[in-house]
Parts: structure tokens; C-alpha cells; sequence
């Protein structure tokens, strides 16, 4: 069988690590991605044959980054993956342009059945190269050192000889290598990659020579790969200790020797690149002989981003004019402030976090003007604060230009991170600053009504975008508005527009409780129900950078008492009064195994409610799952998710909290009492409520105060 060159893209390493490995045992080239960002840039410069596409990741979602990468390179093969899709996900990832359609977990028979059929219609297709898919285009910019730089790219393309790319990270280093290698004319189909970080002392023969097993079945090794066109070492400076020597004797068994080498009599051309000079290294004590007999016969500097800022305004528009193309945007232009505001940035990054937060911005934002307002650059006025909870702030205090900013260690466990303390956050007021997040997160679960295994991706919008679901196919959006609620029937559920978003409420008490205004969440239908409490949204948000944006969210404040009608007799009540902060006491009377139980939460900051509220998971009794089932409901409920209950006892002990259903319901009227748009400032009494009532006593607040 053919090999191939196969792109895996997924956020779950152990899918890029046993899907790559079974890849790579039958010989096939492995890249990986961990998401939609990182494949485009690889698609581009890689020219991968197939790509295993999952459809729930970060940064771009798979469904844009499969209409992305057949605009870039629509002859590639693309398997579109997911453990957490539906028939109706599949059918559109066909209709975008994929070839097929996997469920996970992986079933190795028929994914190495459409890999094989991945590589034959590809030789049937054509024999044809098109070698502007591998024009990585010109270096770009008018400055001096743009110009010096282009000019040693090409005369080192004129060359036969190895060339050594050092710069800062997000330089440009493997951009400038890709030119290199098309100015040379070499087969773009050959550009081989080496990760320099992963290779050790029992791989690196194996990886760039090969091997003949006991059946005498032949790997190529990476430089026979590469005959006729380009080997390029990245991150040469991160080869483990005493690497470099071996990889001398490895070039030297190969033949690699002086002029007369026998990778250039392959026409193999050798470029590394690093985050330090060859002298650098050479003084830290790498091979001296590696470096000057095989690797830099020539040596180019990748400039940093702010040694050349005369070039910031055209790269921006570069940049733009590319995702705007790529996302199906329109575009065309970028405020001048918005521009200046680029041009100040220190680009830590360099190019590439130029390019990412354009990409980025192109993504979200809204019109055929990009504001300053949409970039996700922080603003001017914001500062980091200390991660101890402090309490209640003053009114005063809290109409500052307060930012939140989290900063969890991702390498750390999910509970170590949930057991800090969170960054410190104002009371609602009469006004604030409005949030969003730096970046995109995604996470997976389980629906608790559809039953359906199913993710959920939140990204950063505009100052006054609002809360938005939308669809992960379909792209139709729902505002998270009291105005499109449909149904409380067990949880709260939104429509409009074609789209539909079930099971809001305990991400939208999070985003309540944060403070965050404007994201677009994307689900299948039903935001998974994860444990049956909040604590994995906030820790979701907390892997995030929260973020403060320039414009101000009017609150709302309650100044007279309002109580929901209800039918003579009842034991439900629901009534809001004044107060300087969102309290919520409620009281409720249940037939046993819970009882009487009552609980009064003054929201006072995002530690109380992680800690007391959060937790609370949802709970049913049995006789009403019998009831939700017969409605098409609760068909993913779990004992791990939901807290059920008989006659008597609890079925799935043990509680969080003693008082864990009355806690729970302070959850749900948290999120609910987001739906008016913006935080509120008043004292919620509720006895024996749930959504339907919760609803009810916004439409109340909606008709005195005309928010809505």
C-alpha cells in the first residue's frame, strides 16, 4: 500500500497519540493539530494528503476549519471525527466537503479502510501538482529589515547548501523555511518535517533513516522522504542532551560528509530552525562540527515583530484581507484606532500572534469594518488582581474598570485548580464594564434530556453581542434572551431562529456569577449536563483569560417590591425587593427525603459561589423520571449526574451538602435571572419555585421596567 502524509487534528492527546502511533506503524507521514488555527497553518504549509478533522475543538471549530481547508487545498482527503455528533452533523460535514465521517471510539479495521481509500483516489484523482498551493507567498513589509531579510532567503534559495533560521518564537521562522524551500523549486509535496523535541536516542536512526523489520517489510525513513525536496529540522536548539552528536554520526553513516554528500546527491536541501544563533549553541556546547560541516552553511535571522513596526499596519491588512477569505467574511477595512492600538502592542508573539488574533477577530466580529472594540487586545486601563477573594465591593468600586484575569496552571488536576481562589469580582451595579473571553474553550459531556453525547465551544464576541447559543452545524444563533425562552418543562430551553439551546441554565449562572457578557456558546441542541452542578463550567472559564472591554453594561436595579401572581391556595411564591446586591433566600417543603430546608446566598463574589452554590447538583425523584421519560426527557440522567430520590432516601448517596436541592435551586435562579441580559441588584424570596416561575417574575420585571 501507498503511504501518505496524514494530519490528525484533535484536542485529546491520547487520540493524537494512539491514532498517530497506529498511523505511523504502517508507515504513513503523522502531523498533528490541536486545533483549527494550528491545522490551517500546517494545511498551508505541509500540504497534508488526509486529515482526520474532529468537529468539537478549540479555537476554530471543526465545522469552519472544514470549509477553511477546502478553500486552501480542496483536493485534501478530510475525516471529519466525534464521539459527540449526531446523523444530522455527519450529514452536513458531507455536504461542507468531507469524504467521510467516523464516530469515536475509533475503530482501527475502518480507519485504516478509509486511509487506504483516502490514498487511492488520490493517485486516481490526478498526477498533476499545483504548485501554487505551496507558494507560501512573499515575506511581507517595507521596512529595511523586511528587504534584508527577503534578500537572504533569496540567495540562500539560489544555493544548494543547509540553512540555519534563528529568531524569537512567532517569528516566522518556518515561513521563512517554506519560502526557501518554493524560491528553490523544490516539490512542495516534499517538504518533510522533524520535531526535533521528539526525537530520543532510540528513535532518531529509526525516524530519519528507517528500518527493515523481521519480515523484511521497509520504513522509509524521513530523508528518503524527502529525496528532491527539503528536510527541515524544527526547533533544532530543543534536541535532548547529547542529541547532537548522534545526529553528526547519523549524517555521517548516511553519507553526509563535506560537499559531495549523498543528501544532496538525492537533492535533499537541509534547513533548521531555532530559537537561538548556531554561536549560542555552540557556546552552550552543541556539536560545533554538526553545525558547521552539515547544518549552516548559511544562517538568516528571523527578525522580532517590534524591530520593524512600519510593517504592523500592512501585515494587519494582509492578514485580514486572508481570514476574511478564509471565514467567509466580508471584511474590507480596520479602524485607524484600532490600527494605531495594534501598532503600540509589543507582540511578545511576534508575527504569529498577529496573525492568530486577526484570525481570531475575523472569526467573531460583526460588519464590514473591524473596530477597536473587537479587537481581544487587553485595553489600556486593565490590570491584573489578586486572586484572593475580597469580599464584597462598594457600589463606587464597583463602576471601576475592574479586570478579571485567571491564570490556572492547565497542567495542574481539575480540583487543585477548583480549590483556589478565583479572581475577585464586583457586585452587579447600576453600571460596569462588559467581559468576554481572551480565546475559545471547548468542553464534553453528555445532554441530560436528549441523552446524546455532545460538546459545547464558548467563544469571545464584541462589546454588546450579548449571550448567543448557536447551533456547531447549522451556525443559526438564539440570543439567551427572556424573549426566546420556549419551555421550562424541567430546565430552561431558548429558540429562535432555527436554533435551539436546551438546559441553559447552570452556564448561564456562571456566566451570571463572572460577570461575562459577550460569548457565543455552540452546542448540538442541549448544553451537556457534565456532574449535574456548575463546577466544570467555572472550571472552564477559569482555564480561560477572562477579559475586560471598553463599553459599559447598564444593571438593573430593583426599586420597589414585585411578587408574581399565583393561583389562590399555593404553596409557590415568588417575590423580588430592593436591596445594594443580588440576594436570593428560598424556602422549600418537600416530601421526604428532603423535607423543610431553606437557605439565604448573598452574591458577594466568586469564591462563596464556587464553594456554596456551585457544587449543587440537580435532583429528581423517581416517579417524575417516569413522567420525563414518557415526554422524550431526562434520557441521559445518570447517577453520576443527577441526584435521585424514592419515597424514602436518597438512591445515589452521598449529598455535597446537607441542604444540597435548596442550594441547587439558588443555582438555578441565579442562571434564569440572567436572561434580562444584565445583572440585577435586588433581594429574590422564592418558596417552593422553579423555572416556570423564575420566568415568570422576569417577564414581571421586564413589564415595569421596559428592559426588554
Amino acid at each position: 500500500m501507498q503511504k501518505g502524509r496524514v494530519l490528525i487534528v484533535d484536542d485529546q492527546e491520547e487520540i493524537l497519540t494512539s491514532l498517530g502511533a497506529i498511523l505511523a506503524d504502517e508507515g504513513h507521514e503523522v502531523l498533528k493539530a490541536r486545533d483549527g488555527q494550528e491545522a490551517l497553518h500546517i494545511v498551508q504549509s505541509d500540504s497534508p494528503d488526509i486529515i482526520f478533522l474532529d468537529i468539537w475543538i478549540p479555537g476554530i471549530d471543526g465545522m469552519q476549519t472544514l470549509k477553511a481547508i477546502k478553500r486552501i487545498a480542496h483536493k485534501c482527503h478530510v475525516i471529519m471525527m466525534s464521539g459527540h455528533g449526531t446523523i444530522e452533523t455527519a450529514v452536513k460535514a458531507i455536504k461542507l466537503g468531507a469524504e467521510d465521517y467516523l464516530e469515536k471510539p475509533l475503530n482501527l479495521e475502518d480507519t485504516l479502510h478509509l486511509v487506504e481509500k483516502a490514498i487511492a483516489s488520490r493517485n486516481v484523482r490526478s498526477d498533476v501538482i499545483d504548485f501554487s498551493l505551496g507558494n507560501p507567498g512573499p515575506l511581507i513589509g517595507s521596512s529595511q529589515l523586511a528587504a534584508n531579510t527577503r534578500r537572504s532567503v533569496e540567495n540562500a534559495a539560489r544555493e544548494t547548501g543547509s540553512v540555519w533560521i534563528y529568531g524569537e518564537k512567532g517569528a516566522g521562522k518556518e515561513f521563512l523555511a517554506r519560502m526557501t524551500h518554493f524560491l528553490s523549486g523544490k516539490d512542495r509535496h516534499k517538504l518533510v518535517k522533524v520535531s526535533c523535541n521528539e526525537l530520543t536516542q532510540d528513535n532518531i536512526r529509526e525516524t530519519l533513516l528507517g528500518k527493515t523489520d523481521d519480515r523484511d517489510v521497509t520504513k522509509q525513513g524521513k530523508i528518503t522522504h524527502a529525496a528532491s525536496g527539503t528536510l527541515l529540522f524544527v526547533g533544532i536548539d530543543r534536541l535532548k542532551p547529547g542529541l547532537d552528536s548522534t545526529l553528526l554520526q547519523v549524517f555521517k553513516n548516511f553519507g553526509v560528509n563535506g560537499q559531495e554528500t549523498a543528501v544532496r546527491a538525492n537533492s535533499v536541501r537541509l534547513i533548521s530552525t531555532s530559537k537561538k544563533s548556531p554561536d549560542e549553541l555552540i557556546s552552550g556546547g552543541f556539536s560545533r562540527d554538526l553545525v558547521e560541516t552539515i547544518l549552516a552553511r548559511r544562517v538568516i535571522r528571523a527578525p522580532a515583530l517590534r524591530e520593524r513596526p512600519e510593517d504592523i499596519p500592512v501585515l494587519v491588512r494582509h492578514f485580514l484581507a486572508e481570514a476574511s477569505r478564509e471565514f467567509d467574511k466580508e471584511i474590507t477595512d480596520i479602524e485607524e484606532e484600532a490600527l494605531s492600538r495594534l501598532a503600540e502592542h509589543s507582540w511578545p508573539g511576534n508575527i504569529k500572534e498577529l496573525k492568530i488574533l486577526i484570525e481570531h477577530t475575523v472569526m467573531n466580529a460583526s460588519g464590514s469594518t473591524l473596530t477597536i472594540n473587537e479587537l481581544l487586545l487587553p485595553t489600556h486601563s486593565e490590570e491584573n488582581i489578586d486572586k484572593s477573594d475580597k469580599g464584597t465591593l462598594s457600589e463606587a468600586e464597583a463602576t471601576e474598570d475592574v479586570t478579571v484575569t485567571s491564570e490556572i496552571d492547565h497542567e495542574r488536576s481539575g480540583s487543585e485548580a477548583l480549590l483556589e481562589s478565583p479572581p475577585v469580582m464586583e457586585q452587579p451595579a447600576t453600571s460596569r464594564h462588559q467581559r468576554t473571553l481572551r480565546g475559545k474553550v471547548v468542553i464534553y459531556g453528555q445532554g441530560l434530556h436528549s441523552g446524546q453525547k455532545t460538546g459545547l465551544t464558548i467563544s469571545p464576541l464584541p462589546p454588546s453581542s450579548g449571550i448567543n447559543f448557536g447551533h456547531i452545524t447549522s451556525g443559526e444563533t438564539v440570543p439567551a434572551l427572556l424573549t426566546n425562552v420556549e419551555s421550562t418543562d424541567f430546565c430552561t430551553s431558548l429558540r429562535g431562529d432555527g436554533a435551539l439551546a436546551r438546559t441553559i441554565e447552570h452556564l448561564m449562572a456562571v456566566f451570571h456569577v463572572y460577570g461575562l457578557t459577550n460569548l457565543l456558546v455552540k452546542i448540538s441542541g442541549e448544553v451537556p449536563i457534565m456532574d449535574g452542578s456548575a463546577l466544570e463550567f467555572c472550571k472552564l472559564v477559569e482555564n480561560a483569560e477572562i477579559i475586560t472591554q471598553d463599553e459599559i453594561i447598564e444593571g438593573i436595579r430593583i426599586t420597589e417590591p414585585m411578587e408574581i401572581p399565583v393561583p389562590a391556595g399555593s404553596a409557590k411564591s415568588m417575590r423580588i425587593e430592593p436591596s445594594d446586591a443580588l440576594e436570593i433566600e428560598y424556602y422549600m417543603d418537600y416530601p421526604q427525603p428532603i423535607g423543610k430546608m431553606s437557605m439565604t446566598f448573598r452574591l458577594s463574589g466568586v469564591a462563596d459561589f464556587k464553594s456554596e452554590i456551585a457544587p449543587a447538583r440537580t435532583f429528581g425523584f423517581v416517579r417524575d423520571m417516569r413522567i420525563m421519560d414518557e415526554m422524550g426527557l431526562a434520557s441521559g440522567g445518570k447517577l453520576s449526574n443527577v441526584v435521585l430520590l424514592d419515597d424514602d432516601k436518597v438512591v445515589n448517596p452521598p449529598l455535597r451538602f446537607p441542604d444540597e436541592f435548596v442550594r441547587h435551586k439558588i443555582l438555578d435562579i441565579l442562571g434564569d435571572f440572567y436572561l434580562l441580559g444584565r445583572p440585577i441588584l435586588g433581594k429574590i424570596i422564592a418558596k417552593q419555585t422553579g423555572h416556570s416561575e423564575n420566568i415568570a417574575m422576569l417577564r414581571l420585571i421586564n413589564d415595569k421596567l421596559g428592559i426588554l
